[in-house]
């Protein structure tokens, strides 16, 4: 017991940084040897990381107050790439709103 007692307080130490670590993973992706991140825009990407598996393109109609009793209504493109790079990787879904990266996904693994 007594032996044990130093190595579980080391472990309090531990969990805490593994826990931490996945915020760090919505918010960049290392594609290869490049590292892509939130703020980018999708033509970075791209020669970042090349043609992705599937995009999927919409707009999202986003009303914004301007002054009193004024709004306005503008379109806003939202895109979603997906790369899927085998069955020994993780499927990465990418989300651009406004022509700028805004999330990282991770899936499954791919096919």
């Amino acid at each position: 017991m007594r032996i044990l007692a130093p190595l579980l307080g080391g472990l309090a130490l531990v969990v805490p940084l593994v826990a931490a670590s996945p915020a760090v993973a919505a918010t960049s992706w290392q594609c290869g040897s490049r590292l892509v991140g939130t703020g980018q825009s999708p033509l970075d990407v791209y020669e970042l990381c090349g043609e992705p598996t599937d995009r999927f393109v919409t707009t999202e109609l986003v009303t914004i107050r301007v002054g009193r009793g004024v709004y306005v209504t503008r379109p806003v493109p939202i895109e979603r790439w997906t790369y899927d790079r085998g069955n020994r990787r993780l499927v990465r879904y990418l989300t651009f709103r406004d022509g700028r990266l805004v999330d990282i996904d991770e899936g499954g693994y791919g096919y």
